[in-house]
């Protein structure tokens, strides 16, 4: 067999190694030190992604903050609010004591909410640092009903003081929210803020 019985075929072009260059017509105007920029579009997924998230954002935005919305911060917060108020409900199986209330005041999370209930029932007759306005002031060492034990404060604050125009907030609370009421004052004790003159006898720290 000899190399002329095969066909003759054709040689392919040769293939260049250089790229094929883009139309001049999509370089972008501005050039840095002789080099210039193909406008390339971004893909169109990314372009999709960053729009959704853009008006997501917007609706996100109006929803919680001029709407109505919950955010997941408050939305915790009141989860956790509840277990609290599960917690203390189940505390109230067992008698009111000193130890039980000292107990509620090394919980900050309780402690908050006392405070903010202090702030919402108390600020009114004894100040928003509790110094005293009408009321006397819970941050010193003088005490008008009690010895300032944590069961005297409970007591005072469960029963009221009516001749002295304080209201028995038993009456107006749940059980547990007058323990920590009363635990968030004993907490009060001895931080000696700047207000009312002392009024009552003076009693030594529990």
């Amino acid at each position: 067999m000899t190399t002329s019985d095969f066909p003759e075929v054709a040689a392919p072009d040769a293939v260049s190694s250089e790229p094929k260059a883009k139309p001049a017509a999509d370089l972008l105007d501005h050039q840095y030190d002789g080099i210039r920029e193909y406008d390339n579009p971004l893909p169109g997924w990314w372009v999709w992604s960053f729009w959704g998230s853009f008006f997501f954002a917007i609706a996100y935005s109006f929803h919680y903050f001029v709407g109505n919305g919950v955010s997941v911060h408050d939305s915790y917060e009141q989860e956790m609010a509840v277990v609290r108020a599960e917690q203390a409900k189940r505390a109230l199986a067992e008698s009111v004591s000193e130890s039980g209330l000292e107990k509620l005041t090394a919980d900050g999370a309780l402690m908050a909410d006392a405070k903010a209930l202090f702030g919402q029932r108390c600020t009114p007759c004894h100040g928003d640092r509790a110094q005293g306005v009408i009321g006397p002031n819970l941050t010193d060492a003088y005490w008008l009903h009690g010895d300032g034990s944590l069961l005297a404060i409970h007591h005072t604050v469960s029963e009221g003081v009516p001749e002295k125009g304080m209201p028995s907030w038993k009456m107006q609370l749940t059980l547990a929210q007058v323990r920590e009421l009363a635990a968030f004052v004993g907490t009060l004790r001895g931080s000696n803020v700047a207000g009312k003159a002392p009024q009552g006898e003076l009693v030594k720290a529990p």
